[in-house]
């Protein structure tokens, strides 16, 4: 397992739950701190990097009152073109599972497999499952 490699997508990662920059920085950290913790885990490094970051982000989120959630701020740090906006706005009218779904296969490139295995579904269900949830976003847009 390059580091490198899985600090960049588990951050990508944890900025898509956080929307800010700093905590997913501390959060991938985190992540890290702990998966070192624990050197059984090196088979399935990527799956079990994941789940650590998604408790994490979780955690996290429970933390943060909700008043001092700035979407607008998001929204303009994010967004640009129409196109965009109108994917953001399909986006989060997906349920959270299926909005994770997403972001890992085709944002951070995961492979079905390894989305599968998180998600504890075999390969083929998780296939079906992606083309159902994409074919909603293009409906949508």
């Amino acid at each position: 397992m390059k580091i490198e490699t899985e600090y960049n997508r588990i951050f990508h990662y944890c900025l898509y739950w956080l929307h800010h920059k700093e905590d997913a920085e501390d959060v991938t950290q985190e992540t890290f701190l702990r998966y070192l913790q624990h050197p059984e885990y090196e088979s399935h490094a990527r799956q079990y990097l994941y789940k650590i970051a998604r408790n994490l982000c979780i955690d996290k989120l429970r933390k943060i009152p909700p008043d001092s959630f700035d979407e607008e701020h998001v929204l303009t740090q994010t967004l640009g073109t129409p196109e965009r906006v109108a994917l953001k706005m399909a986006m989060d009218a997906l349920p959270d599972e299926d909005r994770e779904i997403i972001i890992l296969r085709y944002v951070n490139g995961e492979k079905i497999s390894l989305i599968a295995g998180m998600f504890g579904v075999s390969r083929f269900v998780m296939s079906k499952r992606i083309r159902r949830i994409t074919q909603a976003l293009k409906e949508k847009l």
